[in-house]
């Protein structure tokens, strides 16, 4: 019989590396082990037990995954989960626990030995399930898992639509804080509260048994505990890769007919990005795999920096010479560096085609028991309920499920505004990475369309000048910096009451409108005679801009597309009858301005 090989063959020197690396951290983890189960109450060793043991199976569930060996991933990845609630306080170690990490120690160390003889773990299939099971069983708060019958039995509806419900609450400020990440991430106190949320809604999947979506969030507070505690990001765009992760709990919530349906597509592909995020020097490795200690990496650093050399050595190098590794151990290393990129850049490709870059934001799909309503329908019913209310109050009567009915439609309308918001502040998010810009953007006095308008109507004008502000009103970074602006654009939109009017405003501190562009457009698709235009005002010009185009010229910003889309915010303007107002001074940025009567 032919032998099942599960290791691509060009692989087998790193993976022997790999195992006699797991061998190593296994010989120095089991007296700890051996030694808490002899003595249970020694609370000195618990700690560095915890530690050492989950510095094992990180290692192995790690690497386990580039070489596909699924089933010594299971059980590592399982006690793994244990061992880090159990550093974070979150779990404490049982008897039970520590029986199951025994076993699981016995596991590996059986395991190991096979894969290295076979080349496939193939036949740890049958044991590696049920240490697995046992070992996330041991997690659950009444000491066995919950099917999805059961928990309809523990839970009733109500608290089922609640627990639902925070959870899109939950998805929703996390993704504001991603939005937002450039800001929150000097402050790490704000970044813990994030990591804090992210735990809560671990909690909720894990009560529901949704292990996809559990998973995910694990590794996204995994990820962002390793940033407060002082690793680095090797992308200039991190919250790309968090707010994909946040499409993927909402879409797979979205999509599920049922809890037990939700399997998130591509889930060891988002696993493998988020992984990927954090830069993982060779000094961090050698660490976690146990080969030095944190301090003799300080030693070498020091060394590395006094190094009168014209070039630097590198700080394994530098490792080598002090004696303290072999040129084999940096080598696979290094080579786990390698095939980690390799799987980040192919986790990459798979996502892309699931979550495309240039498509909508997630945020767009309504939440888990949520409907889409037209927006005039609502705004017209509760006109309607404030006139009945009002007619009722004059008539002299009392109707208390009047109000409640009032209250309800005024919470409603609240509810859409702040969804309205969200998803305004996450579509200039994704406009700005998608053009290398950084942008921050201030929402003011949104709350005045509650009253004044149907907000959904402003929904396009608003989408056209946002866009406009962010691709072709703004620099970017390089741009910026060269004119001398902070790297980070601002972009304001401000709702306020003038008058007898209601001005909804975008601004930018871009680089302005030029008006020669402008002038340009109104000659190319005749709208004004050449002769004439240089009689022209520059306000008087810039109601050019607004006019439906006849050909596509190079825009006033001077890029190859026609002003269509600021053609249909004044074709969305002229339906509550308002007007348009631009300013605009070149290098400092424009203001465009919506301005419609307040209504009745």
């Amino acid at each position: 019989m032919e032998e099942t090989v599960n290791v691509p063959e060009g692989d087998f020197k790193t993976l022997e590396d790999f195992i006699h690396t797991s061998q190593d951290l296994l010989q120095r983890t089991m007296p700890f082990v051996h030694a808490l189960i002899a003595q249970p109450d020694r609370e000195d060793i618990v700690s560095k037990m915890t530690e050492n043991c989950f510095r094992l199976f990180h290692h192995i569930k790690g690497t386990g995954i580039f070489f596909q060996l699924d089933h010594l991933v299971g059980p590592a990845e399982a006690m793994e989960y244990l061992l880090d609630r159990a550093r974070s306080g979150i779990q404490p170690l049982t008897p039970q626990h520590i029986a199951l990490l025994a076993e699981s120690c016995k596991f590996m160390e059986q395991g190991l030995a096979l894969v290295l003889a076979e080349k496939s773990d193939e036949r740890l299939a049958s044991s590696a399930g049920t240490l697995t099971s046992a070992i996330s069983h041991s997690m659950q708060p009444m000491g066995e898992g919950f099917g999805t019958e059961e928990i309809d039995a523990l839970l009733s509806r109500e608290m089922r639509d609640s627990l639902l419900e925070e959870t899109e609450n939950l998805l929703s400020t996390a993704e504001q804080e991603f939005v937002l990440w450039d800001f929150i991430a000097i402050d790490h106190q704000r970044v813990a509260e994030l990591c804090r949320l992210l735990y809560r809604l671990k909690q909720n999947f894990a009560l529901f048994e949704l292990k996809d979506l559990e998973r995910l969030s694990q590794a996204l507070e995994s990820t962002l505990t390793r940033y407060i505690e002082g690793e680095f990001f090797q992308t200039e765009y991190p919250e790309r890769v968090f707010l994909r992760t946040i499409d993927a709990m909402r879409l797979t919530l979205t999509r599920s007919t049922c809890l037990e349906d939700a399997a998130v597509t591509g889930l060891e592909a988002h696993l493998a990005a988020l992984q990927g995020v954090m830069r993982q020097p060779i000094g961090k490795l050698l660490i976690e795999a146990g080969l030095v200690d944190p301090l003799i990496i300080e030693n070498a650093l020091d060394v590395q920096k006094s190094t009168l050399d014209e070039k630097p050595r590198r700080l394994g190098e530098v490792l080598v010479d002090m004696g303290e590794v072999t040129g084999d151990q940096v080598q696979h290393l290094l080579r786990t560096q390698h095939a980690q990129r390799t799987r980040v850049e192919q986790a990459e490709v798979v996502l892309e085609k699931i979550f495309p870059s240039s498509g909508p934001p997630f945020s767009a799909i309504p939440a888990w028991g949520e409907v889409c309503i037209d927006g005039g329908k609502l705004a017209k019913m509760i006109e309607l309920i404030n006139q009945l209310a009002t007619q009722h109050k004059a008539d002299g009567g009392s109707a208390p499920l009047l109000g409640e009915l009032q209250r309800l439609a005024h919470s409603c309308n609240r509810e859409v505004v702040s969804a309205f918001s969200s998803q305004l502040k996450r579509l200039v998010h994704d406009w700005a990475v998608q053009g290398g810009k950084r942008v921050y953007f201030i929402i003011e006095g949104v709350e005045e369309l509650l009253e004044q308008r149907d907000i959904s109507l402003f929904a396009e004008p608003l989408f056209h000048l946002l866009h406009n502000g962010v691709v072709h009103g703004l620099e970017t970074v390089e741009e910026r910096v060269r004119a001398g602006k902070r790297k980070s654009g601002r972009l304001t939109l401000l709702a306020i009451q003038q008058g007898e009017e209601l001005w909804v405003s975008v601004e930018d501190d871009g680089r302005g409108i030029d008006m020669h562009k402008i002038s340009t457009l109104a000659v190319e698709n005749n709208w004004v005679v050449p002769k004439d235009v240089d009689r022209l005002t520059d306000r008087e010009l810039t109601q050019f801009l607004f006019q439906p185009p006849k050909r596509i010229v190079e825009n006033f910003h001077g890029r190859a597309i026609s002003n269509a889309g600021l053609s249909l915010v004044w074709k969305s303007l002229q339906q509550m009858q308002g007007k348009i107002q631009v300013l605009t001074r070149p290098g400092k940025g424009s203001r465009i301005t919506l301005r419609v009567p307040r209504r009745d």
